[in-house]
């Protein structure tokens, strides 16, 4: 059983920075980055269908076949993140996922994702079932107004920012 589809397409989540996620720089560790997207994906499969009891029943999860991420800004110590997720397209066995990571109005990071959807006994890809499939369409039917992701906004940033 699904969440409720939101109106707009996105599934929002947030999350808190904790002192375990700080590196030796005292901000948050790229692999945090990384964890706290993963977060955001697993609340966006729960959305369509995908949660700890599907997967359990009917042995079918995704995996991550290829992820990029930009870094615009870092995260400190108990700052309040929000992880918007979003499905940009889809087919029998694959979702194209982007994500963006705010503090505030400040967008922090990005993340493209390709997933695939997996059998986990046979150790193999496979088609979604009917039913998330359907649920996946519906999801992206409500985002459908909403503009293709910004590539510039954040992949010409300056290098200024940190000098």
């Amino acid at each position: 059983m699904s969440n409720s589809i939101p109106d707009n397409g996105i599934v929002i989540t947030t999350y808190s920075v904790l002192p375990e996620w700080l590196d030796y720089n005292g901000h948050m560790n790229v692999a945090y980055y990384i964890s706290t997207f993963d977060l955001g994906i697993d609340a966006l499969k729960a959305t369509y269908g995908i949660d700890s009891n599907y997967i359990e029943s009917a042995q079918r999860s995704t995996v991550a076949l290829e992820a990029h991420i930009t870094y615009q800004y870092e995260a400190s110590l108990g700052e309040e993140l929000r992880v918007d997720t979003r499905i940009l397209d889809f087919d029998a066995k694959r979702t194209h996922l982007y994500q963006e990571m705010y503090r505030g109005e400040d967008l922090l990071a990005t993340q493209e994702t390709l997933s695939i959807s997996f059998d986990l006994k046979a150790r193999r890809s496979c088609p979604f079932g009917a039913d998330i499939a359907a649920n996946i369409e519906r999801l992206q039917d409500a985002q459908r107004s909403l503009p293709r992701p910004d590539w510039g906004r954040y992949r010409n940033r300056e290098c200024k920012d940190f000098i």
